[in-house]
């Protein structure tokens, strides 16, 4: 099967370098050094799950030069993602599928007014990973796990048939069967700590062993089931086990953190608007109160903005 990944980073590449591994003829869309170590020494994959695992796919910065592909995972991050949906439409068969894999609730049914609802796939993927220099991707604990849905209706032979040549690559998948729900039980649990772990600069251990902090997770855990359940979601049992999970972590792994505090941290643009920011305005619409959300969204905005001044000064300089 012939599959493109637009986007080469963290989860983009583990999911690749398992489909190539697999036997599948797999291309990615990348750009910048980590572009060039693919093309010119392959892909490589550290996984604390699968150990390491070297592959050379086709790699390429313009969407022209790709193969068409049965299948498209789209594994940008949502500022990326206007762009990785025309280039997904470039390469995509008129009978393939394209995955959605980003954090927050808004790529599905951006990508359909692109593609057509017929040929999107509602994805959600929990997998620890990232670029450890270029063409060296990172898996960094040794679980992850993947769902997939149908935009509308029940799974379909094909959403089936997808399903199964990913777990035969050894990728642990499921098909759930409402697609907004698997949105909402990640988007419910990945925003509120994403949102404390992005304003502390702190990893889980930290934020369960002081008592100030824990209580503001779970009353953004509270704050993102209220908006859940205005939007017609319940998110209670999805959060009961990412609670219990996080407490687990914050002793086995407490510098657990999230990409958006990492990116935070490295002075990288981020997904805020997407994740708080649309909490935040759901919340509005909906009526819901979500102080804790509104008052950190408030601080990482300006967080951001200021990050962002000083890299464009900095780029001035230079210029």
């Amino acid at each position: 099967m012939q599959i493109v990944l637009i986007g080469a980073g963290g989860v983009g590449g583990f999911l690749g370098a398992l489909l190539a591994e697999a036997g599948h003829e797999v291309a990615f869309l990348a750009r910048g050094k980590h572009l060039a170590t693919i093309r010119e020494r392959g892909l490589e994959l550290r996984s604390k799950q699968f150990g390491d695992i070297h592959v050379k796919p086709l790699a390429s910065d313009d969407s022209a030069d790709l193969p068409q592909a049965d299948v498209v995972i789209v594994a940008v991050k949502m500022y990326d993602f206007s762009s990785a949906a025309q280039s997904a439409d470039v390469v995509l068969k008129p009978d393939g599928l394209a995955v959605t894999i980003q954090n927050g609730l808004d790529a599905p049914n951006d990508l359909a007014r692109v593609l057509g609802r017929g040929h999107v796939v509602v994805g959600t993927a929990s997998i620890e990973s990232t670029i450890l220099e270029p063409g060296v991707v990172g898996h960094l604990v040794p679980i992850h796990r993947m769902t997939l849905s149908e935009l509308n209706g029940a799974p379909t032979a094909q959403l089936e048939a997808l399903s199964a040549m990913l777990l035969a690559a050894k990728i642990n998948v499921s098909i759930a069967p409402n697609g907004n729900q698997a949105l909402w039980d990640k988007a419910a649990a990945l925003i509120p700590i994403a949102t404390i772990t992005a304003s502390v600069a702190a990893g889980i251990g930290a934020i369960f062993a002081l008592q100030e902090t824990r209580a503001l997770l779970e009353a953004l855990m509270a704050e993102a089931a209220a908006v859940a359940k205005g939007c017609g979601y319940d998110v209670g049992p999805s959060q009961t086990g990412f609670m219990a999970m996080m407490q687990q972590a914050s002793t086995v792994q407490p510098a657990f953190t999230t990409s958006m505090d990492r990116d935070f941290q490295h002075g990288k643009r981020t997904e805020l608007e997407w994740l708080t920011g649309k909490l935040v305005r759901l919340a509005e619409e909906r009526k819901v109160d979500a102080p804790a959300h509104r008052t950190l969204y408030a601080v990482l905005k300006l967080k951001e903005q200021r990050a962002l001044a000083s890299a464009n000064q900095l780029v001035g300089a230079r210029g």
